[in-house]
């Protein structure tokens, strides 16, 4: 570029006529302008408002794509992209809004880091527009267009019909003109309380599949599936539907039940059994076409299915539902004719239960799915044994995984609250010294509580509650007079459990959890809890042991490390596996050096036969001292009597050897 142009002044010019604004940013905050052609005139701003700081780069970028924009940059940048395009939205200085496209090239400075951003920014409103429209229009002829057989719906909010297609004059038995002066009202028996919940539901979501009675001109009825989603027509949002015909499906479905004659006894034999029995069209929503009786046990009358008030999907989990959907189709795409899946649904009383759903897909000539039938079985107390194993192996992990006690009881904290209703507690220590029983830990508890709550002497409520020795579960407000607990007011605490938590028949702490939303526990939540106390008992006593145990052992090797004796441990071999400090310092050797030593070399060579044979002799346990000199790493000789015993050095047979060298003169 330079050779070309003969002056920066014929650049300047060069750049200032090209359609695009060029900006040099700075890799800072709101990114300053450092440069910026004469042609981002277009966009109503002066180049050296840029220049002087008066205008940055992020604040001609509209509010709602600075984060976007912000995201690209870091993005990019983190992935060591140097040249990438972004199109977002800038307003002019007159406050209109343009599209443009940016390509921005990374610049990094010598110590590696970026310092600049080069972009170069079209004006792409026009083409943005142009796509808009066209989009529009594709999507309406379309769906219109493409539909096929099925008849195909355009209306409003409030269901005036705004397009229809010949198919759907046919179905319903009008001519165009007619249908277009009709509303849903005419068409759908339930507008009055249905069809304006469902218009919101598909506003609100986009899209919705379920099943209808509609009224022809006739007077007759007609079956019909519907598969409704918003759109744009003429410049307002609508609701295109398409809608297929489903009677003789229905009748058939129908037939099939009466022909095999076993719906009266389907019925009689499952509704006195835990298995739901259902048969449902192939739809998102799963529209029940029959489902036994007793799915009461969920809370819910069979006919709120069968009269369309309720589609299976409106009682599947939420979190659930997506996954459910998704095993069905991918099932029927990879050519399975059955499945089973595990999920969450809503009771009509709000309770979260687990259900095993093993379902059979039934296809037509065409292969397309004509019904779904199968099973339904409440396994939420096999899935609470499951979680509870679960629990066991991750609390056996919680304490594999370390000694350190707060971390340990804090995990079995959090796994005792994953158990059904609980969603609060606290964790109590014995400390031995005083008598004490102290808050350790606590969750879903308010400061205040555990400020009130954070410790009780050995004569108090909570040492008589202990004396019982068994796990008490009551209502908090009974529990707290028991305990002598003074919760805040504030706190709101129903059902409670006070666990004593106890190793080898003495009292380690005490496990208190509480509910929120629940007066009482249930058997299964308590079985859990007491199995979980006596581990979490278990845990805090052994940790306890392990405690004493590395002190002790830290003070034995305060003492090894301290003696002016010589100590040694060798094996059978008469190898050295271990030496304490005395041994060391006076021989001169480092401790790795000396690890592997046969002790016979650290004699005086005159000797090392004379050694041999009483270290033999030690062996063969004939003796157990020997008066033999050792030799420092100078070669000079220190005079010792070293006595030996049998003994064990993890896990393997040794001599431990204790030696007492003359002084040094």
């Amino acid at each position: 570029m330079p050779d070309f142009f003969e002056t920066d002044e014929e650049l300047k010019a060069f750049l200032d006529r090209i359609p695009s604004v060029i900006f040099v940013r700075k890799a800072e905050a709101g990114f300053p302008v450092e440069f910026a052609t004469a042609n981002v005139s277009v966009f109503g701003y002066e180049a050296a408002d840029f220049r002087d700081g008066k205008i940055l780069y992020a604040d001609i970028v509209h509010p709602e794509d600075l984060e976007a924009f912000n995201f690209a940059v870091i993005s990019n940048s983190e992935r060591g992209i140097r040249d990438y395009t972004l199109e977002y939205r800038v307003l002019t200085k007159g406050g209109e809004l343009r599209w443009v496209a940016d390509r921005t090239l990374i610049r990094y400075g010598k110590n590696g880091r970026i310092s600049r951003y080069l972009g170069i920014v079209s004006d792409v409103t026009k083409r943005r527009e142009l796509e808009q429209r066209l989009d529009q229009e594709k999507k309406k002829f379309r769906y219109l267009l493409d539909s096929g057989v099925d008849a195909v719906i355009i209306h409003d909010r409030d269901g005036n019909i705004l397009e229809a297609n010949e198919e759907s004059c046919r179905l319903f038995g009008y001519s165009r003109e007619e249908i277009l002066k009709l509303s849903a009202s005419d068409v759908d028996r339930r507008y009055g309380n249905y069809v304006p919940k469902l218009m919101k539901k598909i506003y609100q979501e986009g899209k919705a599949v379920f099943s209808a009675v509609h009224t022809r001109r006739d007077g007759s009825a007609v079956s019909i599936e519907v598969n409704a989603c918003i759109m744009e027509y003429e410049g307002k949002t609508a609701v295109l539907a398409v809608v297929k015909d489903i009677s003789e499906k229905k009748q058939a479905l129908e037939d099939l039940l009466h022909a095999l004659r076993v719906k009266k006894v389907l019925e009689t034999v499952v509704n006195n059994s835990p298995v739901i029995v259902f048969l449902s069209g192939p739809s998102e929503q799963r529209p029940m076409e029959f489902i036994s009786e007793n799915i009461s046990q969920f809370g819910y009358p069979a006919e709120d299915f069968s009269s369309g008030k309720l589609a299976y999907a409106d009682i599947v989990h939420p979190l659930d539902l997506e996954k459910v959907r998704d095993t069905f189709f991918r099932s029927y795409k990879e050519g399975r004719t059955d499945f089973t899946e595990e999920y969450r649904v809503l009771t009509g009383a709000g309770d979260v239960r687990w259900v095993e759903e093993r379902t059979f897909i039934e296809l037509d000539e065409d292969g397309d799915i004509e019904y779904l039938y199968g099973f339904i079985m409440d396994v939420t107390d096999r899935r609470q044994n499951a979680d509870f194993l679960r629990l066991r192996f991750d609390f056996g992990s919680a304490l594999a995984s370390g000694d350190e006690l707060n971390e340990t009881l804090r995990q079995l904290l959090d796994m005792a609250l994953e158990i059904e209703p609980l969603d609060s507690g606290c964790l109590y220590i014995l400390d031995w010294d005083s008598g004490e029983m102290k808050l350790k830990l606590y969750k879903g508890l308010s400061p205040g509580f555990a400020k009130a709550a954070s410790g009780f002497e050995k004569n108090s409520g909570m040492a008589r509650l202990l004396q019982i020795g068994k796990p008490v579960y009551r209502h908090f407000s009974e529990l707290s007079t028991m305990a002598g607990l003074k919760a805040p007011p504030g706190e709101k605490l129903r059902a409670a459990a006070f666990i004593p938590l106890t190793y080898r028949n003495r009292v380690q702490g005490v496990l208190q959890l509480t509910s929120h939303l629940a007066d009482e526990l249930p058997e299964t939540a308590r079985n859990q809890l007491e199995t979980i106390a006596f581990e979490l008992g278990t845990a805090i006593g052994r940790i306890g042991e392990k405690t004493e145990l590395r002190q002790t052992s830290s003070d034995l090797q305060g003492l090894f490390n301290s003696l002016k004796d010589f100590i040694l441990i060798v094996d059978q071999e008469g190898c050295i596996v271990h030496s304490n400090p005395a041994f060391r310092k006076r021989l001169g050797y480092p401790e790795k050096e000396l690890r592997g030593k046969n002790i016979l070399s650290l004699h005086p060579h005159r000797k090392v036969l004379e050694a041999a044979k009483n270290f033999s002799e030690i062996l063969d346990g004939k003796t157990s001292l020997y008066s033999m000199p050792f030799v420092d790493k100078e070669g000079l000789e220190v005079p010792a009597e070293t006595w030996f015993s049998r003994g064990s050095w993890r896990g393997q047979e040794v001599l431990i050897a204790l030696a007492r060298p003359e002084p040094v003169v």
